[in-house]
C-alpha cells in the first residue's frame, strides 16, 4: 500500500484533476490511498471570507462564498456528462456552501473569529475536492470511495499546538480502511482537516495534506509516501534564480528541515517526521511530469558521497535588528527579556549573532514592527536594517569540509556582496548568512555556479 498526496495546484482545473486520477490508475496495483488537499486558491478564499465576516462586511464574504461555489460547479461540469456523477455533487456543494453561510452569519453575530467555527470552515475546501475526484475515479470505471478523514485523524489541542492522537489514529484509521481495500477500491480522504475525539472541528495547520499523509502512512505502515506538487522534486536553488537548478535524487531530513526553514517552499519537513520516525520513504514527484523520478528523503545519513552542497534557499522580507545596551555585558537577564517580547509576539527568529555588548536577531518584517521596536528599544538602543535576504547553504557533508565555509565567503567578497550576519556552527549542515535584497540574485547563481553546477 502507499500514500499519495496531491495539494491543490495539482487539482486546481479540470485538466490538472484528470491528470491526477490518470497517476492514481497508474499506480492502481500498489493500493494507493489518495490524500487531496483543496483546489488550488480555495482555502486562502475561505480564510478571507471569515476575516470578511469578523469585520462585520458581509457583501465581501458573500462575495467570496459564491466565487467558491461557482467554480467548483464549473469544474463539475467541465469534468462530467452524466447525472448520475453530477447531481449528488451538486447536492454536497448545496449542503457546504449552506453550511458556511450559517457559519459566516455567526461570526458576523459575534464579530470575531472564533477557532472551532474557523475550523469548520476550512473543511469545505477538501470536502469538495475530494469528492469530485471521487466521482471522477467512477466515471472512468474505478471503483473508488470517499473516506471522511475528520473519523480518522484524532487530535487534541495543548494550548496552541495541535497534537494528533497516533494510538486513535492507528486503530481508527486501520479498521476503516480494511474495509474497503478488501472491495479493491481507490480510497480517496482529505488532507488537513480532523476532528478531537468529542468531534470538534480542527485542522493540522497549513501544509497540513503532508501532515495527513504522514500520520496514515505511519499509522498503516505503507511502502511508501509520495507528495506531488508541481514541481520536480527538491531543487539544487530556486529555478526563478537559476534556470538550470536541478531535482536532487536524495536529500537527508535533516537537510529538508534547514531547506525548509530558510525558504524552500516545496516541502514542511516536519510534517513529513512521523513516517521518516517509522522507517518510511518518502518521495517528492511532479503532477505535471509523473515519469520523473522526483526527490527521496530519507531518515539516516546520506549516501551520495561526491555532493557536498545539496542546495541553495533564500528567505526574503527580513529585517536585521541590531539592540546594543551595556547591560549585556552584566547580565543575562536582557536576552530573556528580549526574546520574551519577540515570543509574546509571535515572531520566528531565524539567525542570532551576540558580542559582548550588542545581539543582532533576524525577523520577518511586517506591519507591526514599529511597536515591536519601540517596546525593544526599553532594553536598549535598536538599529534596524530592512530590505534584507536571508541565503542558507545546505549539504550534509558540510559538517566535514572545513574549508568550505571559506571559500563561500571568499567567493561572495570577490563580488563585493556584503554580508551582514553569519550564523555557522560546529558540525552544522549548513552556512547560513544575510545579505541585501539587490544581492540575492547575483549571490544565489554565483554560489550556485562555484559549488554546485
Amino acid at each position: 500500500m502507499i500514500i499519495m498526496k496531491f495539494g491543490g495546484s495539482s487539482v486546481k482545473d479540470a485538466g490538472r484533476m484528470r491528470n491526477v486520477a490518470e497517476i492514481i490508475i497508474k499506480n492502481i496495483d500498489k493500493q494507493p490511498l489518495v490524500v487531496l488537499s483543496a483546489l488550488g486558491g480555495i482555502t486562502d478564499q475561505l480564510i478571507d471570507a471569515l476575516t470578511y465576516a469578523a469585520r462585520q462586511r458581509p457583501k465581501k464574504a458573500k462575495k467570496e462564498i459564491d466565487r467558491i461555489e461557482q467554480r467548483h460547479k464549473k469544474l463539475i461540469s467541465e469534468l462530467f456528462t452524466e447525472s448520475k456523477y453530477i447531481d449528488p455533487l451538486y447536492q454536497l456543494i448545496f449542503q457546504e456552501i449552506e453550511k458556511l453561510r450559517v457559519l459566516l452569519g455567526a461570526t458576523e453575530t459575534i464579530r470575531v473569529e472564533s477557532k472551532r467555527i474557523a475550523n469548520a470552515v476550512m473543511s469545505a475546501g477538501e470536502i469538495l475536492s475530494s469528492n469530485i475526484l471521487t466521482q471522477l475515479l467512477k466515471s472512468m470505471g474505478i471503483a473508488s470511495y470517499c473516506l471522511d478523514a475528520r473519523k480518522m485523524i484524532y487530535v487534541e489541542f495543548h494550548d496552541q499546538d495541535v497534537v494528533p492522537l497516533l494510538g486513535e489514529i492507528k486503530k481508527r484509521a486501520g479498521k476503516k480502511i480494511q474495509k474497503y481495500l478488501k472491495d479493491q477500491q481507490i480510497l480517496v480522504t482529505q488532507g488537513f482537516i480532523a476532528s478531537t475525539r468529542d468531534g470538534a472541528p480542527a485542522t493540522l495547520g497549513r501544509d497540513g495534506s503532508d501532515y495527513t499523509a504522514s500520520l496514515l502512512g505511519a499509522a498503516l505502515a505503507c511502502e511508501e509516501i509520495q507528495i506531488w506538487s508541481d514541481v520536480d522534486g527538491i531543487l539544487t536553488a530556486d529555478p526563478t534564480i537559476v534556470p538550470e537548478a536541478r531535482p536532487l535524487k536524495t536529500m537527508t531530513f535533516d537537510e529538508a528541515c534547514e531547506l525548509a526553514y530558510f525558504g524552500a517552499r516545496v516541502l514542511q519537513p516536519a510534517t513529513i517526521q512521523p513516517a521518516l520516525e517509522s522507517g518510511i520513504l518518502v518521495r517528492v514527484l511532479n503532477s505535471n511530469h509523473p515519469d520523473e523520478k522526483g526527490t527521496v528523503i530519507i531518515s539516516g545519513s546520506d549516501t551520495d558521497k561526491d555532493v557536498v552542497v545539496k542546495s541553495i534557499a533564500y528567505k526574503e522580507n527580513i529585517t536585521l535588528l541590531t539592540i546594543e545596551s551595556s547591560r549585556l555585558l552584566l547580565s543575562p537577564k536582557i536576552m530573556e527579556e528580549i526574546f520574551m517580547i519577540l515570543y509574546r509576539r509571535g515572531k520566528r527568529v531565524y539567525a542570532v549573532s551576540k558580542s559582548a555588548t550588542k545581539v543582532s536577531i533576524t525577523i520577518e518584517t511586517n506591519s507591526d514592527q514599529k511597536s515591536l521596536v519601540k517596546e525593544l528599544a526599553k532594553q536598549g538602543q535598536v538599529h534596524v536594517d530592512q530590505n534584507k535576504v536571508i541565503v542558507s547553504v545546505v549539504g550534509e557533508k558540510m559538517r566535514k569540509s572545513h574549508e568550505l565555509n571559506y571559500k563561500i565567503l571568499q567567493i561572495l567578497d570577490e563580488e563585493s556582496i556584503h554580508i551582514d550576519l553569519i550564523s555557522q556552527f560546529a558540525n552544522q549542515i549548513s552556512l547560513t548568512f544575510i545579505v541585501d535584497e539587490k544581492d540575492i540574485e547575483r549571490a544565489v547563481k554565483l554560489l550556485h555556479d562555484k559549488l554546485i553546477s
